[in-house]
Order: C-alpha cells, then structure tokens, then sequence
C-alpha cells in the first residue's frame, strides 16, 4: 500500500481538497477494473493506494528523451534504432493496455469520465508486468444535458506541456475525445523511444505548432521494420485527427489494437 499526500508547494485549501476528493471518488468507482489502481481509503488531502512499483515512463523513455534532428538522423542513418529496448510485441501489447484503461473510464456505466491528463507517468507497471493506470485528480466527469439528451461539453483551464490535444488550447467545448489524442502521444514513445516533439525543448514553441495542426515527424520506416510497429504507426493519425469529431473514440482504437495482434502473422521474415 502506498500513501499519496498533497505536495507541500500546494495550499491546504477547498480547491486542492475538491482535487483529492475527486480521485478517490474515481478510483473507487472503478475498482472493479483491473487496469485502474486500487482504493483502499481517503482522508483529508490523502489517499491510500495499491503500491504498483515500476515505473513505465522510465522503460518507454529512457534519459530524457530529447535530441536534436540531426543527432536522431545520424542514429537512424543504417535503419531505425528505437532509444528503448521493448519489442515490437512489447509495444503493440503495452499500447492495448493503456487503450483499455482509458476505455474503462470512457465507458464506466454511468458517465464518461474524462482522465484529462494522459500521458505515460499516470501508467505503473505491476511485478507481473501489467499496467495500471491511476492519477485522476485532473479527471472530469462528464454531466449529460437531460433537454438535448448528450453529453455537456467542459473546458478544463489552461493548457500545460506538450501533450495536449490542439483544442485544448481553446479550453472550452472540450469532451473525451482529448484523451484519445494524447493517447497516441503515447504510441509514439512507444514507438521510438522519444517524446512527440523530441528536438523542441520549448512548450510555447510547442504549442503553436499543435494549434496549427503540425504533428510529431514520424518516419516511414517504421512500417517496414515489423508488422506491430506497422500498425501502430497507422494507428496515429487516426487519434490525431485535428477536429475532434473526426477522430477515433478510444473504444475504437481498443477494437483496432485487438484485430491487430488476433492478426498478427504466424511466421514473420
């Protein structure tokens, strides 16, 4: 079990507390889910948790996971050479899991909940190798609108780092789909070893280039380097479709991971 606490450079007040309350209520509502870490109690500005030991973000990313273009063209210059040391079975499994997760609070049954913050640190791996996924104090969960019958769209503050869905930056009009574009931030780490925008150390630089629809370069020999890595690759512009409505739902991406490894050839060259 573990105990997490409000850092000390946050203040004791009604909006931390709200920010706590919320991640217990999530996680305890999700328990029955095995990819969500467990509740075990709340109190105040803490919670006590499963202890999910080995850190994901860590094997995914090794270092820091930045470099400038020509430091990574040099690397690949005789055939790709991801910075990390998972296989492509490796990847395409990893990638399923953390879709899972995320669909498990898309579909809870009663309401999508928003994770509002996907990126790698939010997984911990298991000793058994499974991932978890837990850090919900940033979550929203959505209200349906009883006189249009849909879901009410929410704005979520200002936009943070470089792992944002573009209509983020608007911070309004904001649904579950936003998951699903930092979803595939993901992937690419997966893929590479790097972050999306490994060779710009700068988050304004970073966001103007996603509100002008740029994307992470993504090398096309990746899909030449094996069949998973092949389809995770035409995975990504499928979740980083820049309008929202155009993009696939996580529940869609799950379906296309899962085809993917039944898929998956028996005997490759």
């Amino acid at each position: 079990m573990v105990l997490k606490t409000l850092r000390y450079q946050h203040k004791l007040n009604e909006d931390s507390f709200g920010e706590i309350q919320l991640e217990a209520i999530i996680m305890e509502r999700m328990t029955k889910s095995p990819r969500i870490m467990d509740l075990y109690g709340h109190c105040g500005f803490s919670v006590s948790a499963e202890l999910v030991p080995i850190e994901f973000e860590e094997r995914v990313v090794p270092g820091e996971g930045m470099f400038t273009l020509k430091e990574v063209e040099e690397r690949n210059k005789n055939g790709l050479r991801p910075y990390n040391t998972f296989t492509a079975e490796d990847k395409l499994g990893f990638a399923l899991e953390m879709a899972e997760s995320i669909a498990d609070l898309h579909g809870y049954e009663d309401g999508i909940i928003v994770h509002d913050d996907v990126q790698l640190c939010q997984w911990m791996t298991t000793p058994d190798g499974r991932l978890k996924l837990g850090d919900f104090n940033r979550a929203t969960i959505m209200t349906w609108d009883e006189i249009n019958g849909s879901y009410c769209k929410f704005a979520n503050g200002n936009a943070f780092g470089n792992y944002r869905a573009p209509e983020e930056f608007a911070a309004i009009n904001l649904d579950e789909q936003i998951d699903t574009f930092s979803f595939c931030n993901n992937i690419y780490a997966l893929i590479t070893g790097l972050w999306n925008f490994y060779d710009t150390d700068d988050d304004g630089e970073v966001h103007k280039k996603l509100i002008g629809g740029d994307l992470a370069f993504v090398d096309p020999r990746w899909k030449d380097r094996s069949y998973e890595e092949r389809k995770l690759v035409e995975l990504l512009p499928k979740c980083w479709a820049y309008d929202p409505d155009e993009r696939i739902s996580i529940f869609d991406a799950v379906k296309y991971l899962r085809q993917a490894i039944e898929d998956k050839p028996k005997h490759q060259d």
